[in-house]
C-alpha cells in the first residue's frame, strides 16, 4: 500500500496547536509503519514536541497485551481459561459463585471496578494507588453486581487479578513477563508496564488537561492531570507509534504466540449462555468507518490512546495522546483515506412511525441500580426524561417500540402485563450482555419527605469509609473526611430512594441511594450503586462529624 495523504492526515490534527499537548499517530499496512508523526507538545514546561518516538501511557490500550500473556500461558498449559481464580488466587472472596479466568478477561465476571471503588472511598485522582491497594479492595468485597458469566460491565479489577495471575503462574511480575516473553522477541525496545510511578524515564509525554473552575467552566489554561497509580495489567504500559508497528506485524505474522492465539485475542467473547459478546481478549469487535475492526480505547488523567486493527485490510491504526482529544473519529477517517470504499450496510425495511395512542408508555420507570426515567407526554409527543437533563422526544413505532429517531440508536421495547398494560422497559444491549429491564414504578403526586430522618453518619465495610449525610437545597449531599462534596443533589424521586444523575465536567458519578428502615421505621441503613458498581452497603453508625469548614484555597482536582 503507498503511503499518500501526509496533508489529509495533518488537517485532522489541525485542533493541535503547536504550543499545546497533542498527539502521535502511526499508520501500519501488513505490519510495515507507512506514517508515523507527532503534533504538539509532550511536556509544555520544557517546550519538547511530540515526536513518533514520545513514550504514551496508553491506559487500557494496555489489556490486550495482559490478555494475550494469559492467553500464551494457556497454550503452554500453565493457565486453565476455565479454571476458578482462586486456585491461582485464593484469597479473593469465594461470593458463593465461581470466577474463572475467562470470566476476568471478558469482563463477565461481576467483580466491581476497583477504580469506582477508590474514588467512592475517598481516593481522588491525587492519592497514590498501589497494586497491594487494588487487592485490599478486593478482598474486602462482600458481593459482586451480578452472577458470573450472566453479564458483561466493564471492569478494571479483573485485568488487575490477571497481572496477579501471570505472577502466580510464572513467578515473575507481568512487566517481567511482557518484557521477556513479548517485547524482548518483538524488538518492542520503548515499551514496558510501568509498576512504579516515581520511576524517572527520558523522553515521555506528560499529561495535561483544561483548567476548570468549581462549576466545570472552562477557565482557558492549562492544568497538569495527575496520573498516580503504578497498579498494572488493567493500565500501565508505556509505548510509542514507533513500536507499535512491531506488534501490528504480529497480529499479522505472528512471531510471538501463534496463529490461534492470535484469533483469540481478536475474537469476541461470549456469556456463558452463549450469548455473544463484542469484548474478546483485551480488543472489542465492532465496525469501525464500515469496516469489521478490533480496537480498544484508553483514557487515564488527560491521556488518550486507540489501537484499531482492521483485519480484512491488514490495516492498523495507533494514536496516542497527552491530552482530552477525540481519537475514534480521526481513526474513521483515516481508514477512509487509504482502504477501499465500504461496503454499503444492507438496509432494512424502516419500520413506520405509529400515531397510535401513547398514553400507556406515560409514568417513571426505575431500575434497580441505575437512575430512574421518565415519559411524559405533551402535545401527542411521548418525551423521555432522565433526572434533570433536557427531555428527548420519542418516536413510537408500528412493531410497539419506542427509539430517539432511529431504532439503531437504542430501543425501548414494552413489557406487558396479561392485560395489554405497560410494566415495564426492556432495552436491548447487543454484543454488551443482559439487557437492561425497568420496571415501572408508582410515584405519589406529592412525595412528602422528611429530610431530617436521613441525616447522619452511615459507614461502608466495604470501602472502609463513613458518608455524613447533610441537607442542602432541598435535597441530600454525602460528604467524608476526604471530600465536602461527594455528589451533587440527592433528589428525592421514591419514597426513601434518592438520585443524582452525575456531571461528567465536575467528574462526579451518578448515585442512586436507597435507605433502609429498622422494624420501628427508623432509617438504619443504606444501599449505594454508583458509577456502575452495586449494592454498596452502609450502616448507620453514631454521628461523630463535625461540620466541615471550607479552606481558603479550593481544590481543583476531582473531588471538591
Amino acid at each position: 500500500m503507498e503511503f499518500r495523504h501526509e496533508s489529509a492526515i495533518d488537517s485532522l490534527f489541525a485542533d493541535v496547536a503547536v504550543d499545546e499537548p497533542g498527539a502521535a499517530v502511526g499508520i501500519y499496512h501488513r505490519g510495515e509503519l507507512m506514517f508515523a508523526k507527532g503534533y504538539g507538545l509532550a511536556d509544555l514546561e520544557g517546550f519538547r514536541p511530540i515526536t513518533a518516538r514520545t513514550p504514551f501511557h496508553v491506559a487500557s490500550v494496555s489489556k490486550q497485551f495482559t490478555a494475550f500473556s494469559i492467553a500464551l500461558l494457556a497454550g503452554e498449559g500453565r493457565v486453565d481459561l476455565n479454571a476458578d481464580v482462586r486456585e491461582y488466587l485464593p484469597y479473593v472472596p469465594a461470593f458463593g459463585e465461581t470466577i474463572t479466568v475467562r470470566h476476568l478477561i471478558l469482563h463477565t465476571s461481576g467483580l466491581r471496578n476497583h477504580i469506582t471503588l477508590s474514588l467512592l472511598s475517598g481516593h481522588g485522582d491525587e492519592v497514590r494507588m498501589t497494586q497491594q491497594q487494588v487487592l485490599n479492595l478486593v478482598v474486602r468485597q462482600n458481593s459482586l453486581n451480578f452472577r458470573p458469566g450472566t453479564d458483561y460491565a466493564y471492569s478494571n479489577t479483573g485485568y488487575v487479578l490477571l497481572a496477579e495471575i501471570v505472577f502466580a503462574a510464572t513467578g515473575r511480575t507481568l512487566r517481567e513477563f511482557c518484557a521477556e516473553q513479548i517485547f524482548a522477541p518483538l524488538g518492542m525496545k520503548s515499551t514496558f508496564f510501568v509498576d512504579d510511578i516515581t520511576e524517572v524515564g527520558p523522553f515521555r509525554a506528560s499529561s495535561y488537561t483544561r483548567r476548570r473552575d468549581e462549576y466545570g467552566h472552562d477557565t482557558g489554561e492549562w492544568a497538569r492531570a495527575l496520573l498516580n497509580f503504578d497498579n498494572v495489567g488493567s493500565s500501565g504500559l508505556l509505548t510509542t507509534v514507533e513500536d507499535l508497528a512491531l506488534w501490528s506485524r504480529n497480529l499479522v505474522n505472528p512471531v510471538v504466540g501463534d496463529k490461534d492465539c492470535i484469533e483469540q485475542l481478536c475474537g469476541g467473547g461470549t456469556l456463558d449462555d452463549g450469548t455473544p459478546i463484542n469484548y474478546g481478549f483485551g480488543l472489542e469487535r465492532g465496525a469501525i468507518a464500515g469496516r469489521e475492526a478490533f480496537s480498544h480505547t484508553g483514557s487515564d488523567a488527560a491521556f488518550r490512546s486507540v489501537f484499531t486493527h482492521f483485519p480484512d485490510h491488514e490495516f492498523t491504526v495507533a494514536i496516542l495522546a497527552n491530552t482530552e482529544l477525540g481519537l475514534l473519529s480521526k481513526v474513521s477517517a483515516i481508514a477512509d483515506l487509504y482502504l477501499p470504499e465500504a461496503e454499503p450496510e444492507v438496509q432494512e425495511p424502516p419500520i413506520e412511525d405509529t400515531e397510535a395512542d401513547l398514553s400507556g408508555w406515560v409514568g417513571v420507570y426505575a431500575p434497580p441500580h441505575d437512575i430512574s426515567r421518565r415519559l411524559e407526554l405533551r402535545d401527542g409527543s411521548l418525551f423521555h426524561r432522565l433526572g434533570s437533563r433536557e427531555p428527548q422526544r420519542l418516536t413510537a413505532r408500528a412493531d410497539g417500540t419506542l427509539d430517539f429517531g432511529s431504532p439503531r440508536l437504542q430501543s425501548l421495547v414494552p413489557i406487558l402485563d396479561a392485560d395489554g398494560r405497560v410494566i415495564g422497559i426492556e432495552i436491548p444491549q447487543p454484543g454488551s450482555g443482559a439487557s437492561q429491564v425497568l420496571p415501572r414504578v408508582s410515584v405519589p403526586d406529592h412525595l412528602n419527605v422528611d429530610l431530617a430522618e436521613y441525616v447522619g453518619d452511615f459507614r461502608s465495610p466495604e470501602l472502609d469509609i463513613t458518608y455524613n449525610i447533610g441537607i442542602e437545597d432541598g435535597g441530600l449531599v454525602t460528604c467524608h473526611l476526604w471530600s465536602n462534596r461527594l455528589s451533587g443533589k440527592l433528589s428525592p424521586v421514591l419514597p426513601d430512594r434518592f438520585e443524582y444523575p452525575g456531571d461528567r465536567l465536575r467528574r462526579q458519578l451518578k448515585m442512586i441511594v436507597e435507605f433502609l428502615r429498622d422494624d420501628s421505621g427508623r432509617i438504619d441503613s443504606l444501599i449505594l450503586n454508583a458509577g456502575g458498581e452495586r449494592d454498596i452497603r452502609f450502616k448507620r453508625v453514631d454521628s461523630t462529624s463535625p461540620l466541615l469548614p471550607q479552606a481558603s484555597i479550593r481544590a481543583r482536582g476531582t473531588w471538591l
